[in-house]
């Protein structure tokens, strides 16, 4: 982990800044599942701030369900939603069914778009902090498969910002599912415009705390990648006839 590539929201406190930073490289998968990070005192150290404020922003991941502490054994990154065990063994079989991708888009279409309007009475400040970022990343020239990292995290945020660890527990096994379709070949730079317009409009509803917008925008979205998805499966049919 290159420790240097951290940016800062500049409209927050000391430790939410960390606490952001932290959990942005947890969405995007730079820190992976299992993976230990450094001690307080060498996090103090790199970020050049105390210990206290090192302490308070794994306490906030800690709440969140970003990471685990236990003495003597250190910070632990945990899998979204992990601690959330009650729906792991339904999720976990229906997981297995090997489900088409149509499938899975009409169950995004069910659980997403209530996702967001949640969210959007519920977001913090570090949490618009932290969509705004990955907003912005993903209107950058990114590659494909960088892309496909910011989109999958950017949703899971959303699903994280609602506070509720159930709903991101089954967030993460449909971003499990589509994962193929976000960097495969229903990935191209008109799609990723799109997507980022699209992105662009839901947060700024999330933002604004207007739940209804934030719901309706982000069924559009769902239902414009379902679309998308259709007439290429069409339009693949139809080359090998």
């Amino acid at each position: 982990m290159d420790w240097n590539s951290v940016g800062h929201a500049v409209t927050l406190s000391l430790p939410d800044r960390i606490s952001v930073d932290l959990e942005r490289l947890i969405l995007e998968g730079e820190l992976a599942p299992g993976e230990k990070l450094p001690a307080e005192r060498e996090l103090a150290q790199h970020f050049g701030i105390s210990r206290v404020s090192v302490r308070e922003a794994l306490r906030e991941l800690e709440n969140r369900g970003f990471i685990d502490r236990k003495p003597g054994r250190g910070t632990i990154v945990l899998k979204p939603g992990e601690r959330a065990t009650t729906l792991e063994s339904a999720i976990g079989i229906a997981a297995t069914l090997n489900p088409e991708l149509h499938e899975i888009m009409e169950l995004r279409a069910i659980i997403e778009p209530p996702i967001a309007r949640i969210t959007a009475s519920r977001a913090t400040p570090r949490d618009v902090a932290q969509l705004r970022e990955l907003v912005e990343s993903m209107e950058s020239d990114v590659s494909k498969e960088r892309y496909a990292d910011l989109d999958r995290a950017f949703h899971q945020a959303i699903a994280q910002y609602a506070h509720n660890p159930l709903l991101a527990l089954i967030n993460e096994h449909i971003a499990s599912q589509i994962a193929p379709s976000r960097a495969g070949r229903y990935q191209t730079k008109a799609r990723r415009q799109a997507s980022s317009a699209a992105h662009r409009r839901i947060f700024e509803a999330i933002a604004d705390g207007n739940a209804e917008l934030a719901e309706q925008e982000a069924r559009a979205h769902v239902l414009d990648i379902s679309n998308q998805i259709a007439e290429a499966a069409t339009t693949k049919g139809t080359k090998q006839q």
